[in-house]
């Protein structure tokens, strides 16, 4: 619930009632002091005047036992003000004469109680009186008797409350008056002033706030809101400036000067609607630069933007008057080709379109060759809207780059449906981590020689409502969003929970390879995940091995070293898979800490008839003292080819499928043990 609105007017004016409340209070407190003093002193001097004065008399009226001259003598005190009654005692305390003003008023007991607080002390007073002109042999004075003298307190306290009163109105008259006049004055000049400036702060246009500067009061031009106001219009003023480069920069890419995403929606719009009214059609081309990361990580950012600048007037020139260029950001680009109304114009401009991309570019001493992948939409054929004519030529765009570099492809209706296939398999394998739906499989790798079983593979399968996913529908959207990493961990745990149950279960000690993508290798937790994972289930490292591909490797090849020298030095195996199918380097290969080498399945299925490569990757191996395994091995053709070429270890369907654990154990375990216990 939104707050109120409180005057500041009414709020200045309770802060000066309040303030000079507070302040008539205290003096006024100040004032009853001082006047009970006063009262107090100016009663006691009376006293002592008053006793003066009839101490005389009364000493002779007591020592002629003249009480017609006592009684004229305190008759004459009860005369003073607030005197209430006189006594005088002869030298035995027996009264001699006594006078009195009659009873008093009887008044309620709080009077009386303030009455005795303030006057309790001085309400009778006495004093002794003395046989004249005599003294005793001692030289001391004969007491004949006593005057005593009471006063009426609470009258004095009355006439005191009286005068308060009169004193308490004019207090509380000064300070209404008070309170009125700087209430005026605090209005007149500051909140009448910081209320124009308020209101003038409401009429600001938000577009153009230069426009509606704040006013400035003459007479605070040298006072703090002169200074707040001037503060305000500087800022209004920055204002403007920053609302001027935000509208450039909300149409316009910074770096290349092009139409952003914004100004593209706004121009695809426009240009639907010219489409509707003429009933033609336009193409829309999204483009994404191919290897741009290689160019921004080996030649720096400065290089990389100077590319993207270079491709951006490429564009520009290439499509001339045919439409509008836009950088939607990164290495991405969009071509609006309103001009182009037939598929076959569309794919003779875009061929066109990659000729003139592709020519070398010069980037101070580095010369860059530029290369793109685009995708085609066309509307109305494939989208009504802008954004889904943009998003339909970015299917198509990645339809384009897995047919390779340079490549360009139109939008088909089946390209949406797999694209929400992979959104609902990235889903799925989130919750298919989450409820343990993966199990992996095994592979053996053989002795070619004798058949002995050597190790196996571990291979992730996919189990979903009773059925099994390939792993090929599954592990490139997981490669590609990330979660390969955890499914990469999991196979981890799984391989070295399976060898120490093995262990246990069949006294058998049997290695495990497992496969970790190029993601996971360059994650940095993957050696701390290995290693912990085989101290957690008391695993030997020589019975792990991991197999990176030869992709991974040479990504980064100074990190990949470091890492697998980690590995290695641990005593675990290091595997390089898919060998030959890369573009590795012989120097790095010497120097990569590795235990052994794959024969990728494409060389292997060539065999006998095509051997020039497995030969060779054969001798470097052995060169290179690594164990050597030949994966895709099918017939026996191929199996005796590597039998006489020494090869070591073999692995594929002609020895076994990948099996369940179940059928791996029954298989290897259990009808050896069958057969070890027959004999």
């Amino acid at each position: 619930m939104k707050e109120s609105f409180k005057s500041l007017t009414w709020k200045q004016t309770i802060l000066v009632v309040s303030a000079t409340l507070f302040f008539a209070v205290a003096v006024f407190i100040v004032e009853i002091s001082l006047l009970v003093l006063d009262a107090r002193q100016e009663l006691k001097v009376n006293q002592h005047e008053l006793l003066d004065s009839v101490d005389q008399p009364a000493t002779n009226a007591i020592w002629a036992l003249d009480d017609v001259l006592a009684t004229q003598t305190i008759q004459g005190v009860l005369k003073v003000e607030h005197v209430n009654a006189a006594i005088l005692e002869l030298e035995d305390e027996s009264p001699f004469v006594s006078v009195n003003n009659g009873a008093s008023v009887i008044q309620p007991q709080l009077f009386q109680r303030i009455s005795s607080k303030l006057f309790g002390d001085l309400k009778q007073i006495s004093r002794a009186l003395y046989r004249p002109f005599y003294l005793d042999n001692n030289g001391n004075e004969e007491r004949i008797g006593t005057l005593i003298i009471s006063y009426d307190t609470q009258g004095l306290t009355n006439s005191l409350l009286s005068t308060l009163r009169f004193s308490l109105w004019a207090t509380l008259t000064r300070a209404f008056l008070l309170t009125l006049v700087l209430s005026v004055i605090f209005h007149r000049f500051l909140t009448q002033p910081i209320a124009r400036i308020s209101a003038a702060i409401d009429d600001i246009d938000t577009e153009f706030p230069a426009k509606n500067r704040l006013p400035v009061d003459e007479s605070h031009n040298d006072d703090e809101l002169g200074l707040v106001t001037s503060k305000l219009n500087q800022i209004l003023v920055q204002f403007d400036n920053t609302q001027n480069k935000l509208r450039k920069m909300a149409t316009r890419d910074p770096l290349t000067g092009l139409p952003n995403r914004a100004l593209l929606l706004e121009t695809i719009a426009v240009t639907i609607t010219r489409a509707k009214q003429h009933q033609s059609q336009f193409v829309l081309l999204f483009i994404d630069l191919d290897r741009f990361k290689n160019v921004n990580d080996s030649l720096g950012h400065e290089i990389g933007d100077q590319f993207l600048i270079r491709v951006a007037r490429t564009l520009e020139l290439s499509t001339g008057q045919v439409g509008t260029v836009a950088r939607l950001g990164g290495d991405e680009f969009v071509v609006l080709a309103d001009g182009l109304e037939a598929p076959t114009v569309a794919a003779e401009f875009v061929d066109k379109l990659l000729l003139q991309l592709n020519a070398p570019m010069q980037l101070n001493e580095h010369t860059v060759h530029p290369a793109a992948s685009v995708g085609i939409a066309i509307y109305p054929d494939d989208g009504l809207r802008a954004e889904d004519l943009i998003r339909h030529a970015d299917i198509a765009m990645y339809s384009a780059k897995a047919a390779g570099s340079n490549q360009w492809a139109f939008f088909k209706p089946q390209m949406t449906e797999r694209a929400a296939v992979r959104l609902r398999t990235e889903a799925s394998l989130h919750d298919a981590l989450i409820n343990d739906e993966f199990i992996l499989f095994f592979q053996p790798k053989l002795d070619i020689h004798s058949g002995e079983l050597i190790g196996c593979e571990a291979l992730i399968r996919w189990q979903k409502d009773g059925r099994l996913i390939s792993p090929v529908s599954f592990i490139p959207v997981a490669e590609d969003t990330g979660i390969i990493i955890p499914m990469g961990r999991w196979v981890i745990e799984q391989s070295c929970k399976t060898i120490k149950d093995w262990k246990t279960r069949y006294n058998v000690a049997v290695p495990i390879a497992i496969n970790v993508s190029t993601q996971q290798f360059q994650d940095a937790s993957l050696v701390p995940d290995i290693k912990q994972a085989s101290l957690r289930y008391q695993v030997a490292p020589e019975l792990l091995e991991i197999e990176i591909t030869e992709t991974s490797l040479m990504d980064d090849i100074e990190s990949a070293i470091l890492k697998l020298q980690q590995l290695k030095s641990a005593g675990f195996g290091i595997a390089v898979d898919d060998f030959g199918t890369g573009y590795s380097s012989l120097s790095y290969l010497r120097r990569l800490p590795i235990t052994t080498m794959k024969i990728d399945r494409c060389f292997v299925s060539d065999l006998p008839d095509e051997s020039a490569i497995a030969s060779t990757i054969l001798m470097l191996g052995k060169q290179l003292n690594l164990n050597i395994v030949a994966e895709g091995i099918e017939n026996q053709e191929q199996l005796q080819w590597l039998q006489e070429k020494d090869c070591q270890i073999g692995q594929g369907f002609y020895f076994s499928k990948p099996l369940s654990i179940e059928e791996f154990e029954e298989k290897y375990f259990v009808a050896n043990q069958a057969t070890a216990n027959k004999f």
